[in-house]
């Protein structure tokens, strides 16, 4: 009976340390996400706050120009949706934002850069954010295969597009994940913003950055796998060494988040003809506002070569 007693005191125990906070952290982490916007007054994060002002300044003025309002139907049925911003332009660029964010947040930036260089602009919420449907979040693993839908319903309006794809953060390990699979021709290029490598090596740098446990990791890869069919330990430079498309990356010294290192990492991984762009001083998500004038030169550059006909 005592060995009964330990042993079911031990179930016990490990439900109570280990699968019920492995399940509070998975529905926290992979749940639905309430983002604050970039007007919100509550919105606080460090990285942008030195850009906060000029971000809003550009968010009204994209506003002004009117937008349409898109949805589509995902693979899985989850109906995604996006702000397009048209200049009757045959060129447009699909701008993919970060994990728990407003694509704004993001992306405001360099997409009124892309308004004003005379692209149509198409901000798209990932799944499981904002007015997207989903109630999980796949860290691009399962985000790749929306942005194929969104590849293909920019096409479908109309087949003379050419589609640039810019993605920040989660945003750029989405596409990094696409780069091997990705041969539209109407796609001639993209450009990676401080994509992380892997989901869980994102997981045990935040909680080290932290200081949080890190023990129900592997639980949570477990859970991903079960429920999402997803593997968190999968790595965007084992997609990049069989990219079809021109990258250009970049990242700044000071993310505190993604490190340069990583940014490296993925820009030395990639096969396809690339370029980088370290930005001194830039933090998370920050590169193309903290370095603009390298950044945007950078841009041209590389559209000049890759992206006109």
């Amino acid at each position: 009976m005592l060995i009964l007693y330990l042993i079911l005191a031990i179930i016990l125990l490990f439900v109570i340390f280990w699968i019920a906070p492995g399940i509070v952290c998975y529905r926290s982490i992979f749940g639905r996400h309430k983002v604050l916007q970039l007007d919100d007054e509550k919105l606080h994060k460090p990285a942008i706050e030195p850009f906060k002002k000029r971000m809003l300044r550009d968010w009204h003025y994209l506003r002004d120009q009117g937008f349409e309002r898109v949805k589509v139907t995902a693979t899985d049925g989850v109906t995604l949706c996006g702000d397009r911003y048209d200049r009757a332009a045959d060129r447009t660029v699909l701008m993919v934002h970060g994990f728990n964010a407003d694509p704004y947040v993001n992306l405001v930036a360099p997409a009124r850069w892309f308004y004003d260089q005379g692209y149509n602009v198409l901000v798209i919420y990932q799944r499981a954010h904002g007015c997207s449907g989903g109630d999980r979040c796949g860290m691009g693993l399962r985000e790749k295969d929306d942005v194929t839908v969104w590849i293909r319903e920019i096409l479908r309006r109309d087949d003379r597009q050419r589609v640039l794809l810019y993605g920040t953060s989660m945003g750029g390990s989405t596409l990094a994940y696409l780069s091997d699979t990705l041969t539209e021709e109407r796609v001639p290029c993209m450009m990676i913003d401080c994509g992380f490598i892997s989901a869980e090596n994102q997981l045990y740098s935040d909680a080290k950055r932290m200081h949080l446990p890190r023990l129900l990791i592997p639980y949570l890869r477990w859970l991903c796998q079960k429920e999402q069919k997803i593997d968190i330990r999968e790595k965007t430079t084992e997609h990049l060494r069989y990219a079809k498309k021109p990258i250009l990356f970049f990242h700044g010294t000071a993310d505190s988040t993604v490190s340069l290192e990583e940014g490296r990492k993925n820009y030395e991984s990639c096969s396809a003809e690339k370029a980088f762009v370290v930005v001194e001083g830039a933090g998370h998500t920050t590169a193309f506002c903290t370095g603009e004038q390298q950044v945007t030169a950078a841009m041209t550059d590389f559209l000049q070569t890759y992206f006109h006909e």
